[in-house]
């Protein structure tokens, strides 16, 4: 059994927010199960950087970049700044070393060797360390996705004529079009694009075709799962179908369409999955699958690669997966950017111009590029753009003419630091009076006023605290409000409130906002 005292061998790495108290507790368990001794100190340190990973939404630790990546990521013991500098920590000097160090311990399992039967809790592949669980997770999506878009695709049992006329009646762009009987026929269908896109609207078009002609009874029955990372997206989707099968009442016959995708099932995919109490398991998997024919998931960028390895696996082989959402957007919080790496090169390829990817899997990709929610030589679409294309000198310039030309009313910049004097009163002339008419309302016990009024303005933080943090922003508001004579105290009447767990039962959903009303005279 090894002597060294671990936790305090790292201890200095957590002092300078590189690590945290599981990961040096993670590796210390390993390093003394496994009898490692002082000379696999930079193992050991691997093992607390690759439990750290999966925290920053990697799905691996790339030993060739992780000096520089943790520079970006540093983290606060609590509330408590970092107090040890990076550059004193005793990295390891040569990766190459450290890699062969790692493919020599009993902790690590390498790629393409085999490791005798004994399970081990890293996996090494060249420069990227995993922890086993995630590796395998990887390599079950991927064999699950090959698997489905080798698939041969299936013909539509609909008529050109009454395509034609669905599509019509909804309004579809050619893009759009082809989108939905290219997702209606393959096993796998990936369909992408940004804001606006029409993804939602798409996708009513390709249930429309699924279901035109059956009943929804006994054998005919199409069983539907419209699912989602969050409950309040999942019910927005299904709201925003039934709106769209309203507009197919034009079409004749078209009666058992509309109900069936006016009540197809909406729910997270935890429920969907059937989460199991203090675990980490479902009631579906690969064993009991799901008995649904079609599963739609929506804004699939938020779903991680632990959840998405799950539900693949519990998804029958025989089913149709579609996976919906925008690339572009901000990934998991958790590990993992699945869509992006399965829809982003052809995504890429399409928007760069170029020849796209030849693989069974490029087949599957439907990318939507036309923008129905703002021109794209709009201001927004250009800044849009610029994000987009990581090109953060282009999008200041757009900011700035924006800004400079008066007939733009979508866009204005205001080039000053969040710490200057001038940063509040923009920010209060802007805000203020919305939240002061939230708080009146909610005095007067005008609940959905109060709702109303507080959603017609937001202020977007980029950190949780510091001077461009929610918590110091926040506490800006209240104390303006407080100037003005309101009583902040406890949950006072007109407090902004956020749902952060789901409770079907009042219909409430993680996202979900609301306000602190006054009930009655007292």
């Amino acid at each position: 059994m090894s002597a060294v005292d671990w936790v305090a061998e790292l201890q200095p790495w957590r002092d300078a927010g590189v690590l945290l108290a599981v990961d040096v507790h993670t590796a210390a368990t390993l390093a003394r199960l496994a009898g490692l001794g002082p000379d696999d100190r930079d193992v050991v340190f691997a093992a607390a950087l690759a439990s750290r990973a999966p925290r920053h939404g990697h799905v691996c630790l790339d030993l060739s970049t992780v000096r520089e990546s943790a520079r970006a990521e540093r983290e606060r013991n609590g509330d408590l700044e970092p107090t040890v500098e990076l550059d004193a920590l005793p990295w390891p000097v040569d990766p190459g070393v450290w890699q062969a160090d790692l493919a020599a311990s009993p902790l690590v399992a390498c790629e393409g060797i085999e490791s005798g039967g004994r399970p081990r809790p890293l996996h090494l592949d060249g420069d990227l360390l995993y922890l086993e669980r995630y590796r395998d997770y990887e390599n079950r999506i991927v064999e699950e996705i090959a698997r489905r878009a080798a698939q041969v695709p299936v013909a539509l049992e609909i008529s050109d004529t009454r395509r034609g006329e669905l599509f019509d009646a909804l309004a579809l762009s050619a893009e759009q079009r082809a989108a939905a009987e290219r997702g209606a026929s393959r096993s796998l269908s990936v369909i992408v694009g940004g804001p606006g896109t029409g993804k939602t609207h798409t996708v009513a078009a390709l249930l429309a075709l699924l279901l035109d002609g059956t009943t929804g009874e006994g054998a005919d029955a199409l069983r539907i799962a419209l699912v989602a990372p969050t409950g309040k997206a999942a019910a927005r989707m299904g709201e925003s179908i039934a709106g769209r099968a309203t507009e197919l009442g034009s079409v004749p016959g078209t009666e058992s369409l509309i109900a069936q995708m006016t009540r197809a099932e909406t729910s997270t995919i935890h429920r969907l999955l059937g989460a199991v109490p203090d675990s980490t398991n479902f009631r579906h998997d690969r064993a009991n699958p799901l008995v649904h024919d079609v599963v739609i998931v929506d804004e699939t960028s938020m779903v991680s690669m632990p959840m998405l390895a799950k539900l693949l696996d519990a998804v029958s082989p025989d089913a149709r997966i579609i996976l919906v959402g925008d690339p572009g957007q901000l990934a998991s919080v958790e590990a993992g950017s699945v869509l992006g790496d399965i829809a982003g090169p052809v995504a890429d390829a399409i928007v760069d111009g170029i020849p796209i990817p030849s693989e069974p899997l490029a087949d599957c990709i439907s990318v939507l590029t036309h923008s129905h929610r703002f021109p794209a030589d709009s201001a927004i679409g250009k800044f849009a753009a610029a994000v987009r294309a990581d090109d953060p000198d282009g999008a200041v310039d757009v900011l700035r003419v924006a800004t400079a030309d008066a007939s733009e009313q979508s866009l204005h910049w205001y080039e000053i630091e969040a710490t200057s004097p001038e940063a509040g009163p923009i920010v209060s002339s802007e805000a203020l009076g919305t939240a002061r008419a939230t708080m009146e309302l909610a005095e007067e016990g005008r609940s959905a006023d109060a709702l109303a009024e507080l959603v017609k303005v937001r202020v977007l933080c980029a950190h949780r605290r510091g001077p461009f943090g929610i918590t110091r922003w926040n506490a800006q508001f209240e104390e303006w409000l407080a100037a003005g004579g309101a009583r902040l105290t406890g949950f006072y009447v007109g407090r902004p409130l956020l749902v952060t767990a789901n409770d079907r039962a009042n219909e409430l959903f993680n996202g979900d906002l609301g306000v602190v009303v006054t009930a009655g005279p007292n």
